[in-house]
């Protein structure tokens, strides 16, 4: 059957695409690609709402926190992750005006591709459709073609029976006895 799009359908794909995006850390995440001839993860870069930044000593975190609240950013519950004994991560969620761009731009996305996915189902659907009456027509011909060849062939069997009829046997005459000469005395 050809798909209609499903605005509750849609919806549900939306808001599931977009139910990460803000906990999902931005950059490149080793894991998130695959290599397509083996297989393996692969390197990927990756688009979220939370950015995190390297703070090569703990002296800098406070510089790193108080530049990037000062341009927008907002505190992530992670806050400060210990790498090693001096390396830190500071982790922040991206403004709020980058998070909503980027939610309107996963919605755009998921709509398209939704879109794009009915259409293919829809022509591959009419395809089918096409292919299965192709085959039904192509079934009905060969079968009168059959049929007419049968025919066809049971009238050229008639006619050469005609032609080549043995003659009846028509019975001979039974002969007659011939008739027998007496001899006649003279007198």
């Amino acid at each position: 059957m050809l798909k209609q799009p499903d605005s509750v359908e849609l919806q549900a794909r939306i808001e599931s695409a977009q139910a990460g995006y803000r906990d999902r850390k931005a950059g490149l995440d080793m894991n998130a690609g695959t290599d397509p001839v083996s297989g393996r993860a692969v390197p990927k870069q990756v688009d979220g709402g939370t950015v995190v930044f390297f703070c090569p000593s703990p002296l800098d975190i406070l510089p790193v926190y108080l530049e990037q609240v000062k341009n927008g950013y907002q505190p992530h519950p992670l806050s400060v992750v210990q790498i090693d004994h001096s390396r830190f991560d500071v982790y922040f969620f991206k403004p709020e005006s980058e998070i909503k761009a980027a939610l309107e731009q996963i919605a755009k996305d998921e709509t398209a591709k939704y879109h794009a996915e009915i259409e293919q189902h829809n022509e591959l659907f009419i395809q089918a459709q096409v292919d299965a009456q192709l085959k039904v027509d192509r079934t009905r011909e060969e079968r009168d073609l059959a049929k007419a060849e049968a025919e066809r062939r049971a009238e050229v069997e008639r006619q050469i029976r005609e032609t080549f009829k043995p003659a009846e046997a028509v019975e001979a005459p039974t002969p007659t006895p011939a008739p027998t000469l007496t001899k006649v005395k003279r007198t």
